[in-house]
């Protein structure tokens, strides 16, 4: 490993640490919204909760593959009765590429099939209207990169996201050289809003809940977890600015806007670490585990996507899919080095791996359902020299 790759893997890591909070009383009319909101979703919840736990106990427990971390005493128990997948690739059938936007190496391939050269190095890649947005590493930290539909070059900021809310209206960002969080319309339209953060504090936007109200996590000099913030931008600038959500994580690491849900971690230690689950203005968590890290829920929030509770940047054992409201394991997927993962739709997820194939490895492209059935959706290639070749596009929900 050359010193580049040694640069490249430490921003890398720095980037997936930023997180943090403003410790501002949320508004007695903001509580009150939430409250409610949360009552209405226990009430739609509850007829199927028993169903749903009793077809979980249900299922056969299978030998896993990989030995399972020590949990600590979760709010709920949650049930670890799974099937699992060896991601293996011979002899697996090939099927439709992905639906959604990919990296192969520096060539983006859009959701509408086309394809378009950016830049190397570039992460987290976004389509919107008219372009692409993505994350740069450089010595002096993660910079957003802003492209035209063609891929040519438009602009630089130093900051966080962005992030795009699931019904395409907002796009939110984190301004490091205006120190503000900015939100408007993805194709430029009337807009936009920005809120200023208080000096000292920085913040990473993670997605949005309902009525466009933007969970970030913030960190200072001192404190690189200081909390969580929710920025409103549903009516106006003032609309719920800096309010203080009830959770108590260290960071946010997914947010459901559907379901009104929010995964973050708890607890860290040099072994690993501990994630809990959350309803938009509970306190109380709805489960805890120390068996996973979490990144993405599925559209509808039913599902939350997770790896190794102490994530490897070259690479995680494994991917699991947990029911996002009870924490019980649907499927967990092995192989070489589980690079990248993102749900397509809410009954599949895509997987990006590197195998041992033949005395080299290989990166892959797969598509699962929650079931364990996978197909290919991009063709096997050899690995590059770190180790991987696909890369998925950040995703708006």
């Amino acid at each position: 490993m050359n010193e580049f790759d040694d640069l490249e893997n430490t921003l890398a890591t720095e980037l997936r640490r930023r997180s943090g909070d403003v410790l501002t009383t949320p508004g007695l009319a903001g509580r009150a919204r939430r409250q409610a909101r949360t009552l209405r979703r226990r009430r739609a919840v509850a007829a199927g909760a028993a169903t749903a736990l009793a077809l979980v106990v249900a299922v056969p427990a299978v030998l896993s593959l990989r030995d399972g971390p020590q949990t600590a005493p979760p709010v709920r128990p949650a049930p670890t009765s799974s099937t699992t997948t060896e991601l293996v690739v011979d002899g697996m059938r090939v099927g439709a590429p992905p639906s959604i936007g990919y990296l192969a190496g520096d060539t983006f391939h859009r959701t509408d099939g086309s394809t378009v050269e950016l830049p190397a190095g570039l992460r987290d890649v976004l389509e919107v209207p008219g372009g692409f947005y993505g994350t740069s590493l450089t010595a002096t930290g993660p910079e957003i990169q802003n492209f035209d539909e063609s891929g040519r070059y438009q602009s630089t900021l130093d900051g966080a996201g962005p992030v795009l809310s699931p019904d395409g209206a907002l796009m939110a960002y984190y301004d490091a050289n205006s120190g503000v969080v900015w939100a408007g319309p993805p194709d430029g339209g009337t807009g936009p809003l920005s809120h200023a953060v208080p000096p000292g504090q920085r913040v990473d936007p993670v997605g949005f809940l309902d009525d466009h109200r933007l969970v970030s996590n913030v960190e200072t000099d001192a404190e690189p977890w200081a909390g969580v913030h929710i920025d409103g931008f549903g009516v106006g600038p003032d609309d719920g600015a800096w309010e203080t959500p009830p959770w108590d994580v260290l960071r946010v690491g997914a947010v459901s806007t559907g379901a009104g849900l929010v995964a973050g971690m708890t607890e860290s230690s040099d072994t690993g670490s501990c994630w809990a689950v959350f309803e938009d203005g509970a306190a109380e968590p709805l489960w805890r585990t120390c068996d996973y890290s979490f990144t993405r829920f599925s559209l509808d929030g039913r599902h939350l996507l997770g790896t190794a509770p102490s994530p490897d940047d070259e690479g995680n054992p494994f991917a699991v899919i947990v029911n996002a409201r009870t924490g019980a394991v649907v499927h967990t997927y092995t192989g070489r080095f589980v690079h990248d993962a993102a749900f397509e739709d809410n009954e599949h997820v895509l997987i990006s791996v590197v195998l041992d194939g033949g005395g080299e490895r290989e990166a892959a492209l797969l598509r699962c359902d929650l079931d364990g059935a996978c197909e290919l959706a991009a063709p096997v290639v050899p690995a590059d020299q770190n180790g991987y070749a696909y890369e998925l596009a950040r995703q708006f929900w």
